[in-house]
């Protein structure tokens, strides 16, 4: 009889999250068991049959994070000795309250967790969490992030160390984060917004595509040139909005006014162009951040796909829009059902 070798995808992980915790600075034998059985559990999150993509930041400094982000508005939830068994109570008690901005927060202290949730108390627009405590933090904060970015893959990201992808699915390089070429594509929607309007526009963007992103749906966009009122003919068998859907303009408003029924207004036409990047064919932003059609489909001219066999429709229309890089187009964006995202 053949001796049975068994591999544990579980031991790699742990091995994946000591590294990772040591560049970190985060060195906890604790944390490091309870990254891992957080990373499992997000992967098929549910709570009442009902998926959840909940953001859980893991720190050791409350008050530092309160002066990072002067706006944030904490509730503490519970605390426990300081096990992994408490990092998942912490998750199974917060996960249901992370609607509309709330993320889960566990606090490391000498021989204990706190764990509860906060969020950034400011409009839809406003620098996001990751971004003030991840991307834009300091050495000093000790700040990491866990979370599920598409369907069955988890990002553990922090401060200083390179941030772990970790894939459960077949199809996805776990090699790249999705949230990179997403991050290169909000760019060519936001090239000729005005300067004072730029990083906001961004925030906007960025937090949209995470939404369609995080609900598994596949979509296709590209952007067009914002200077002209017509789109270009290969783009024509859609829906055409008769007046765009200037986001940049609206956030100005905001801006200005500072009122509630702007900040209403905002947060209608997020759902709104959500809702447009989840129906079939292709969404068409423009480079002054507008939304122009959507439900847009174009022809696949078969002597530029003769030969290609793999992919399906999605694909092909992916392929297509590439080809019209440079003749109407400005870039194109792809993202899968398994959160493969491509961008040219």
């Amino acid at each position: 009889m053949k001796d049975i070798k068994s591999v544990s995808m579980k031991n790699q992980i742990l091995g994946e999250t000591v590294a990772f915790l040591n560049q970190e600075k985060m060195d906890c034998p604790v944390t490091q068991e309870g990254l891992v059985e957080l990373i499992s559990q997000l992967v098929y999150y549910k709570e009442e049959g009902k998926s959840l993509y909940p953001e859980i930041y893991v720190f050791d400094d409350i008050d530092l994070i309160k002066k990072v982000i002067p706006t944030s508005q904490f509730c503490p939830i519970g605390t426990g000795e300081k096990t992994k068994a408490t990092m998942l109570k912490a998750l199974k008690k917060c996960a249901p309250l992370t609607d509309g901005g709330w993320v889960i927060y566990i606090l490391r202290k000498e021989n204990a967790f706190d764990y509860g949730v906060f969020r950034n108390g400011t409009p839809i627009h406003s620098v996001s969490i990751s971004e003030a405590l991840i991307d834009s933090g300091s050495e000093d904060l000790k700040a990491i992030l866990i979370h599920q970015v598409a369907e069955k893959i988890i990002e553990v990201r922090g401060v200083t160390a390179d941030s772990l992808l970790i894939s459960f699915g077949s199809q996805h390089d776990s090699t790249n984060s999705p949230t990179e070429n997403l991050s290169k594509f909000v760019d060519k929607i936001i090239l000729n917004v005005p300067e004072t309007l730029k990083e906001a526009s961004k925030n906007f963007f960025v937090k949209l595509f995470l939404e369609v992103l995080q609900k598994g749906h596949g979509t296709l966009a590209c952007v067009i040139k914002g200077s002209k009122n017509e789109i270009p003919k290969r783009l024509e068998d859609g829906i055409k909005l008769s007046e765009r859907i200037n986001v940049p303009k609206m956030i100005a408003e905001l801006i200005d006014k500072g009122d509630l029924k702007a900040n209403s207004i905002l947060e209608g036409r997020f759902s709104l162009i959500a809702g447009m990047m989840q129906s079939d064919g292709i969404t068409v932003f423009t480079d002054k951040g507008e939304v122009a059609a959507y439900n847009v489909f174009v022809k696949h001219p078969e002597k530029f796909l003769k030969g290609i066999t793999t992919g399906g429709a999605r694909s092909r229309t992916f392929l297509t829009l590439s080809i019209l890089i440079g003749n109407g187009l400005e870039a194109a964006y792809i993202q899968s059902q398994d959160g493969k995202i491509e961008y040219k």
